[in-house]
């Protein structure tokens, strides 16, 4: 390993044992998995928190490939319920996600009003939301 991932382990390794995940398995997990990423990408810092953040999208069952034409059955796409096809066009429901913070974990969607979740979208696309803040 690097000075730089040994030191990023470190750190993690103490900020754990402060919230005691040292006492259960999820915080060897976390660190197992710090250094797995640093394993195969090097020191890239960058990407491995964009690899980190696919994995929470697809923990919510976000796609993080290419949605295309072929994803569609009964103008439905079978991989992301929230995107649909009428007439010609295609929709994604939850495009726009209204929150408190960036850090917020809820996410608040809006149907009616001026500004709304629901966007037109093209195809090919690889999803993505856009975050408004509200107050």
């Amino acid at each position: 390993m690097t000075e730089w991932i040994d030191g990023v382990v470190k750190y993690s390794e103490t900020e754990l044992k402060l919230l005691g995940f040292d006492q259960t398995p999820l915080g060897p997990a976390i660190i197992t998995f710090i250094k797995e990423l640093h394993g195969v990408l090097g020191n890239q810092p960058s990407i491995m928190k964009s690899i980190t953040k696919q994995v929470g999208d697809l923990i919510d069952k976000k796609p993080i490939a290419l949605i295309t034409e072929k994803d569609f059955v009964d103008d439905r796409c079978v991989r992301y319920p929230y995107i649909y096809k009428t007439g010609e066009k295609y929709y994604n429901d939850r495009a726009v996600v209204f929150k408190k913070s960036y850090d917020d974990p809820s996410s608040q969607y809006l149907y009616q009003g001026q500004h709304r979740s629901k966007q037109e979208i093209t195809l090919p696309c690889i999803l993505q939301e856009e975050i408004i803040l509200i107050p």
